[in-house]
């Protein structure tokens, strides 16, 4: 029986990104190479007139003027690589834009894909100035991190009928589980496309584009992902036209999303979908960069973080340690490391070390910066076998 169909709100609006492509080192495609050698020229300036009037001289490797400078400098900000503040004239290379060049220099293509990907899964749609739309202004999503998510959950892949009819139109992190609800929904019965239009009247010109680029920022210029033209189980009318994940590198996305080095979902708290956390807010631009391009902790020493757990009444419930995996904010609000914390799902049942007379629900998670992320929390049911817990909770550890 199928139940509410469909299940996300459907706003007329579409995601919409920078228009120029990833800057791949380890890409033979002519397109990022040249997205490589147009950011390099970024490195080799601090004085943004003086790299806009570079590319305007006989010197340059191609000619591009003031305003498509302005474009490659945008897309480049969206990766997390360097930015130019508003009414500043400086060119400033993020601490993780000079961990990712120096990933290239060394010819180290897994650390070059760890640290794009993980600035990737930071960019908040609403962007960092003059957000597109008012859908894009009231967005709390973080579009990489739930394009990642959705994938894994939806067996590795998406069709583009999906990609324009459901994901596109996904602002908030609160409408995520539906989208994906609602694309498991059409696998099953693909006849039900018909209850869902797309966003605009066609899908030519600025619709398309928008997406596609979606879809090569999120592969890294396809170095991540790979696409292929297929029978289509949406009927002829649509693209026959897919993403996925490459195999290679499947664990390396895992582990980006888990934050924990696992490669199993259900060991960390249930799907990617319903551990995504809400995208920070900024007061200001140089808040919001120091945000997206923080350095990024390397592939070989990153952290495991794993959350004890016990089973109770056939329910697996993770125990925090106050001190170690979170502190008390104000009313049911914790605070803690993203290693830890964005292991919880919402709606996972958890147990806190400074209060064990109940056991408490989260309702949402905010990421505060690149590492802190805060968890709201409702309180459930009351524990009445506490020494039992403690017991369970020892011979978890041992």
């Amino acid at each position: 029986m199928i139940g509410q169909f469909p299940r996300a709100a459907r706003t007329s609006d579409f995601w919409r990104v920078n228009s120029y492509g990833y800057p791949c080192f380890f890409s033979e495609s002519e397109k990022s190479q040249e997205a490589w050698t147009t950011l390099l020229s970024f490195f080799n300036f601090t004085n943004y007139d003086e790299l806009k009037s570079y590319w305007s001289s006989t010197g340059a490797p191609r000619q591009l003027s003031s305003h498509a400078v302005e474009s490659w400098k945008a897309t480049f900000e969206e990766f997390g690589i360097l930015y130019v503040e508003s009414r500043s004239n400086r060119i400033t290379i993020t601490p993780a834009g000079a961990q990712l060049k120096d990933a290239a220099d060394r010819g180290d293509k897994n650390e070059f894909a760890w640290i794009g990907l993980n600035l990737l899964l930071r960019y908040p749609l609403r962007g960092p100035r003059r957000p597109k739309s008012e859908a894009h202004r009231d967005s709390d999503l973080l579009l990489y991190r739930f394009w990642y998510s959705a994938l894994l959950d939806l067996d590795g892949y998406v069709w583009w009928t999906e990609l324009e009819r459901v994901l596109c139109r996904v602002f908030l992190t609160n409408e995520t589980i539906d989208a994906v609800e609602d694309i498991r929904t059409l696998r099953s019965h693909p006849e039900l496309l018909t209850q869902i239009n797309m966003p605009v009247g066609q899908r030519q010109g600025a619709f398309y584009n928008s997406l596609n680029q979606v879809a090569v920022h999120a592969g890294m210029n396809h170095l991540l992902l790979g696409g292929e033209d297929m029978e289509c189980p949406y009927g002829v009318t649509e693209l026959k036209r897919r993403h996925f994940i490459r195999k290679d590198w499947l664990g390396m996305i895992r582990k980006a999303l888990s934050n924990n080095g696992g490669s199993d979902q259900c060991a960390t708290g249930g799907s990617a979908i319903a551990r995504l956390p809400a995208a920070p807010m900024f007061s200001d631009e140089n808040e919001y960069f120091s945000y997206l391009g923080a350095p990024v902790t390397p592939m070989n020493v990153h952290v495991t973080s794993a959350l004890t757990s016990v089973v109770m009444q056939g329910e697996r419930v993770f125990f925090l340690s106050e001190g170690e995996s979170y502190k008390v904010l104000s009313g049911q609000d914790i605070l803690g490391p993203v290693a830890s914390l964005c292991q919880l799902a919402r709606g996972q049942r958890i147990i806190l070390s400074h209060d064990e007379q109940w056991t408490y629900l989260v309702e949402a998670k905010d990421l505060l910066d690149a590492n802190v992320v805060k968890v709201r929390l409702r309180r459930a049911r009351p524990i009445s076998n506490i020494q039992v817990i403690r017991a369970l909770r020892g011979n978890a550890n041992g």
